[in-house]
């Protein structure tokens, strides 16, 4: 079955190529297919490498780093944190014309004092940004890379069973949007692959070029599935556990910066509860009527904005000196990373 799909593929490629004629964005789209998506990572073999040098006393060097992770995952979190502002300066806006008591005004004050120094100075700037930072830095690391090859070389029938059950979900979801009334056009021209539009441009066609340029994206579920077959086949996949979590890792980098997952027990735990707390103080928070809400609300936005500038600022200057903040990542005992490496 894995042999009859593929062979379908096959044809379906050559007749795209025959229908469309000799195209730049076509020639762009073939090698984006050819590559498969195979950016992922290994770094079991790196890991231990650092352990028998670290045992060793050797130093160890400074291993290639992402500048757009870490451009993701620090943007990814200032965004998150300025979401927070827009959502409540609406209401401190509508809230604050409520205060009508001296006393009030002293309450704003003091308010907006107390969350600029316990939530944006104690808080974030010295405990919550330059832990981002440095998580940013350990989660930006590369690794050797694994191709689609390898997997199948690896893993073989578990691969192609992955593989081509995903990519006929690909396909057949890219069909039905082209059917629909897709731009595929604009659609490609994002990702800098340019197609000129032709009435001899059947669906299936246009759904090919999507399923190929989609490669990069369907590649991670693909490694995913790839180990949970290869594991309920009896196989062994320790040995692409660790891209599976790198990979991972970086797609959600934000969230791994804040601490929620791949941390220490105590950094996890505390990252969830502090964001549960905020959720029930938002909660409770809204039931108040303002002035009051709008008081409380105003402090919010000091903190938040507060954490926001303070860490962008200590990103860039990480940048400028080339490394991360002299702060514990938290990171847990058998990470793949090496945020010490400098």
């Amino acid at each position: 079955m894995g042999l009859i799909c593929l062979a379908l593929c096959g044809n379906a490629q050559a007749f795209v190529a025959q229908a469309l004629g000799p195209n730049p964005g076509f020639a762009k789209l073939e090698q984006l297919g050819h590559r498969d998506a195979s950016s992922v990572t290994v770094s079991s073999e790196s890991a231990e490498a650092a352990a028998s040098a670290s045992g060793a006393g050797v130093a160890l060097a400074a291993p290639e780093r992402s500048r757009s992770v870490q451009l993701w995952s620090v943007l990814g979190v200032a965004a998150y944190l300025s979401y927070g502002i827009k959502k409540v300066v609406p209401i401190v806006h509508q809230g604050l014309g409520s205060i009508t008591t001296p006393w009030q005004w002293l309450m704003l004050v003091a308010t907006l004092g107390f969350f600029a120094y316990v939530e944006g100075y104690r808080g974030f700037q010295k405990g919550f940004c330059p832990r981002v930072v440095s998580r940013a830095w350990a989660v930006s690391e590369k690794f050797p890379e694994v191709s689609a090859r390898d997997l199948l070389k690896r893993y073989g029938a578990a691969y192609l069973a992955s593989s081509v059950s995903l990519s006929i979900i690909s396909y057949t979801l890219f069909y039905e949007l082209v059917k629909r009334g897709l731009d595929v056009t604009g659609a490609l021209a994002a990702i800098g692959i340019t197609v000129a539009n032709s009435r001899y441009y059947g669906a299936a066609a246009l759904a090919y070029a999507l399923h190929k340029a989609a490669s990069p994206i369907r590649f991670p579920p693909t490694l995913l599935l790839t180990q949970f077959v290869a594991r309920m086949m009896g196989k062994d996949v320790s040995a692409t556990q660790r891209a599976t979590a790198t990979v991972f890792h970086k797609l959600f980098a934000p969230a791994f910066c804040i601490g929620y997952f791949h941390g220490t027990r105590k950094r996890v735990i505390s990252s969830w509860c502090v964001t549960t707390v905020i959720f029930f103080v938002v909660f409770f928070v809204r039931k108040l009527a303002n002035p009051y809400r709008a008081i409380l609300d105003a402090g919010v936005i000091v903190g938040l904005m507060w954490g926001t500038v303070s860490v962008l600022l200590l990103f860039a200057r990480s940048l400028r000196k080339g490394k991360p903040p002299q702060f514990d990542p938290c990171l847990p005992a058998d990470t793949p990373y090496h945020p010490n490496a400098f």
